[in-house]
């Protein structure tokens, strides 16, 4: 079965939505929803020829995720298309709405669709208040007769708590199973906290009852700075996939376009313990996929799935298997003189950024060392 070798997180800056949500972190900052499609430096071709099996070492795992509805940018079905016939495997973020673009991603050869996902982000108030609660139901069931996997995720507002016996009949009447819980996080908060009013405990007593791996998972580790040594760009990269613009994670080193040169070697240097985020808030896809060795035993396929009351389950087989496999199976961990070389390496490539004289006394250590 194949394993992961390489996690892609594409950034594509599109901030159309046709939802509002209460909670929705992209709301909460200033300059949201600006209604502006991203200009695509590069053609998907392009991007699928600077991300092939060759280059990446490997099957990736790439992550689909716009600023605003990821559906609503503009040829989205053609990028992830290219990516997949390279043989990786794609994750795509959606409110799920926008039913003709869906209609395409489901009309390609099945082996493909066996390498896609869709996280379906479960927005029931705004779906309620648009009368679209069916239409986001029948699409989820379109996406598994067409023989892709669809996960079910819900985002627990304080908003939706006198709605929770309509959402756990309507989701099991129609998914087979109990939504999945993520956790809506406050992006003003420089330690990124929990979006709630609610004190922590009533909080865990209310959501609870969903019985979500997932969410039981994120709450162990949100909020807790990670200090083991991270693989962020080495066995990761975050790429802006309107210009190729990559770094290591959501914070850390720019690489500068990695899709400029196709035949040079995707950058790989890692993060180790310089991550400047408060928590790692992604953590249950960074952490599970294996970018700490240590961090883990679960796997994001696990916490991503659910068993339906039928038997069958949300993740395709093939799917379910790769989301289980972990970078640190297909990847070496370094020795501890390899990571000081890397320290010493970062440092290095910093010089044309500092003063001239701690440049020359930068250069007299590093000659010593």
């Amino acid at each position: 079965m194949d394993q992961i070798k390489k996690i892609i997180l594409f950034r594509i800056p599109m901030s159309f939505c046709n939802f509002r949500c209460s909670y929705c972190y992209i709301s909460q900052r200033a300059e949201h929803f600006q209604g502006i499609q991203p200009e695509m430096k590069y053609t998907p071709q392009q991007v699928a020829k600077a991300l092939t099996e060759e280059r990446v070492g490997g099957k990736a795992y790439m992550n689909f995720c716009a600023d605003g509805e990821t559906l609503l940018t503009k040829d989205i079905d053609l990028y992830v298309k290219a990516l997949l016939e390279e043989g990786h495997y794609a994750e795509v973020v959606t409110n799920l709405t926008i039913t003709p673009v869906l209609e395409k991603f489901l009309s390609w050869d099945k082996e493909l669709l066996k390498h896609l996902e869709f996280k379906c982000s479960f927005h029931y108030l705004e779906l309620k208040k648009r009368g679209m609660l069916e239409v986001f139901a029948k699409n989820v069931k379109k996406i598994w007769d067409a023989g892709a996997s669809a996960n079910i995720e819900i985002t627990p507002g304080d908003d939706l708590i006198p709605y929770l016996d309509e959402v756990k009949d309507f989701s099991m009447q129609h998914f087979g199973a109990l939504p999945h819980l993520t956790i809506a996080r406050d992006d003003r908060t420089s330690d990124i906290n929990y979006l709630t009013e609610l004190p922590i405990p009533e909080y865990d007593k209310i959501w609870s009852q969903f019985d979500s791996e997932f969410w039981r998972y994120k709450k162990t580790i949100f909020g807790k700075k990670q200090k083991e040594y991270c693989y962020a760009g080495a066995w990761s990269l975050y790429i802006d996939i309107s210009t190729g613009q990559a770094m290591q994670c959501y914070c850390g080193k720019s690489f500068g376009d990695v899709f400029a040169n196709p035949q040079k070697p995707l950058p790989n240097i890692p993060i180790g313990k310089k991550c400047k985020i408060s928590h790692c808030y992604n953590g249950h896809m960074l952490l599970t996929l294996g970018l700490i060795p240590e961090a883990t035993d679960v796997c994001y396929g696990n916490i991503r799935n659910r068993i339906k009351k039928d038997g069958t389950q949300w993740l395709q087989p093939e799917l379910l298997s790769f989301f289980n496999s972990k970078c640190v199976e297909t990847n070496s961990e370094l020795t501890e003189n390899e990571k000081n070389k890397y320290m010493f390496l970062e440092l290095w490539l910093s010089l044309k950024t500092i003063p001239k004289r701690a440049v020359n006394k930068t250069r007299r250590i590093l000659k010593i060392l």
